[in-house]
């Protein structure tokens, strides 16, 4: 029988850890909503709602901040995933599937399937980041919490441990791409986990090759010109942008990546790795808690990844000194661990239930003002805050001059007169800085709003200023009289008419051209705010320019041979 389990063990612990997770989390298959206004649930339903082709070739995007390329809304695999099989299946799928990627990870790397089945269940079942660094206070019921399910349906992070699950695959192009393409920390993660194992391995080629090729087919979604637009964006943050205390927070961290890699030379490879990922993984949340020092953007995001390094490096440290005690013993242990662990599966379990529950949109505000705004005024550009803005194009085609996620908005002029708007104590600044880009419908979230973030400074300047359109819930939404800003018709996504001359409300890029009736070309500027400005009547039409073509190329063409490479060579002769 012994024999009979060992050459089945690995599907055995597979169908064990998916069974606890599914388990865990069973209802979330059969939900088709869970109103989680704070979340990013509305924007991946939004991009899943309105993509249409998009995914394929370039396109505008006309619903966020303006106007942005499509490729800067957001990583496009867990929208694409939403739209063929639903959002929170999407989040359930995340929820059982990493658990085993985790199994598969740590078997391939230290060849131990018994350990690595402990492994991926200790991380299914606890949250050890919650005792290094806590989301709230320290206490030690806290490595119990139910972190994954709270932060993918609560907040945002189903795209980020999707790519973590790609990551934990391996080390080839295809893993790296499908990653990146789930998250931007598919990116940053992907080299964090690639320069570890090179220290430890020494696979630079390996790895080199494989975070080459995996950027190539994936440059569409992030490319060249997105690296500017990310520091710039970062830089009017505090808590993103770059100092001096991040240049010696960045020394210090490869300082003790040397010394981790130097003491640990005695270990096994896969020992070296776990220490190096976990230490490296821990300085990145650690100086920013500690010394407000970042080297990479939003540094406490990092906790999921550290999340994994931490249970793989306790779990075979662990195991080095159990494997050396009798079988006996091994058994007490085990026996002694089982009712701590059910119990643990059951308080899971109880928070899933209460947390994954089904609710109907329609009694959102967010809900309730999209649909009006739809209904009364389509083609009007509206100034939305917080979680409205957020979930506007989950429930209408509305145009929006806020809406995104910000390290990726157009331009930063737009970012700073969106805050100037909020912070603004005064209604006729205010005013005028709308008028400025074209906003010709305002929602204000009062203080006592059903609108979860409630961004506005002091909403009730409005009040008497602007005409009243609409109230409910402590939300209202005033009429913006238009000025110094054209009348725009949309024909579709890219095909835009302005009625010039004069500026558009419409943001300006290299992928946009001018035409006259008769089908010549018009020329086309940008004023201060990054927006377009036309000198006469034009149909504007969008391209995505040189670079979106560029990388779609070369996207199609690496993975063409990535595919075909290895089907060629097994053609070779052997001795070839």
């Amino acid at each position: 029988m012994l024999s009979h389990f060992r050459r089945h063990q690995h599907w055995l612990y597979l169908a064990g850890i998916l069974w606890l997770n599914v388990y865990l989390v069973r209802q979330i298959f059969w939900i088709e909503f869970s109103a989680q206004p704070q979340s990013m649930h509305g924007f991946w339903m939004a991009i899943a709602r309105l993509a249409d082709g998009h995914w394929w070739t370039p396109h505008w995007w006309p619903y966020w901040y303006g106007g942005m390329p499509f490729e800067l809304t957001y990583a496009p695999l867990l929208p694409w995933l939403t739209k063929q099989v639903g959002l929170y299946r999407v989040i359930g799928l995340s929820l059982c599937l990493v658990p085993l990627a985790v199994y598969g990870f740590a078997w391939r790397l230290t060849g131990k399937a018994g350990w690595s089945f402990v492994a991926a269940i200790v991380y299914s079942v606890s949250a050890p980041t919650e005792l290094l660094f806590p989301d709230g206070s320290f206490g030690w019921a806290h490595l119990g919490d139910a972190r994954r399910i709270y932060l993918q349906m609560v907040w945002d992070e189903t795209p980020h441990y999707l790519a973590l699950g790609f990551l934990l695959l391996g080390w080839r192009w295809w893993t790296i791409a499908l990653a990146a393409l789930a998250n931007p920390f598919g990116v940053t993660g992907a080299i964090v986990f690639g320069l570890c194992w090179v220290l430890a391995s020494g696979e630079w080629k390996k790895v080199g090759v494989a975070g080459v090729l995996g950027y190539l087919v994936v440059c569409p979604f992030y490319p060249p010109s997105l690296l500017p637009l990310l520091r710039a964006n970062a830089a009017l943050f505090s808590e993103s942008a770059w100092s001096a205390a991040s240049a010696w927070g960045l020394t210090a961290t490869a300082v003790g990546l040397a010394v981790l890699w130097a003491v640990s030379r005695r270990l096994p490879g896969y020992g070296r790795f776990f220490v190096m990922l976990t230490g490296l993984l821990a300085a990145i949340p650690w100086l920013e808690l500690r010394w407000g020092s970042h080297f990479l953007l939003q540094p406490m995001r990092y906790k999921i990844e550290l999340e994994v390094a931490l249970v793989l490096s306790a779990v075979f440290a662990v195991a080095a000194v159990v494997d050396r005690a009798p079988v006996w013993g091994r058994v007490l242990l085990g026996l002694a661990l089982l009712w701590p662990v059910s119990e643990q599966v059951i308080r899971l379990r109880r928070y899933s239930k209460d947390i994954v529950r089904p609710s109907e949109a329609s009694g959102m505000v967010e809900y309730r003002a999209a649909r009006w705004m739809e209904e009364n005024m389509p083609n009007r550009l509206v100034f939305a805050p917080g979680s409205i803005a957020y979930w506007m194009n989950a429930f209408s085609k509305v145009k929006q001059f806020t809406g995104g996620s910000y390290p990726t908005a157009p331009t930063t002029m737009q970012q700073k007169q969106l805050y100037a708007i909020f912070g603004e104590t005064d209604a006729e600044r205010a005013i005028a800085l709308l008028q400025q880009v074209g906003v010709e419908a305002l929602v204000v979230s009062g203080r006592k709003s059903g609108e979860f973030w409630k961004p506005y400074a002091q909403p009730e300047i409005f009040a008497g200023r602007l005409d009243l359109l609409w109230e409910e819930q402590d939300t209202r939404i005033y009429a913006v009289p238009r000025q110094g800003i054209i009348p725009v018709e949309w024909r579709d996504d890219n095909h835009v008419f302005a009625a010039g001359p004069g500026v558009t409300p419409v943001n300006w890029h290299i992928g946009w051209r001018a035409f006259r009736a008769d089908g010549s070309a018009s020329p086309i500027t940008a004023n201060a705010q990054g927006q377009i400005v036309v000198s006469e009547p034009v149909l504007l039409a969008y391209d995505g320019g040189l670079e979106a073509k560029l990388c779609r190329a070369v996207s199609l063409l690496t993975l063409l041979g990535c595919i075909t490479w290895p089907l060629w060579r097994r053609r070779l002769p052997i001795n070839h």
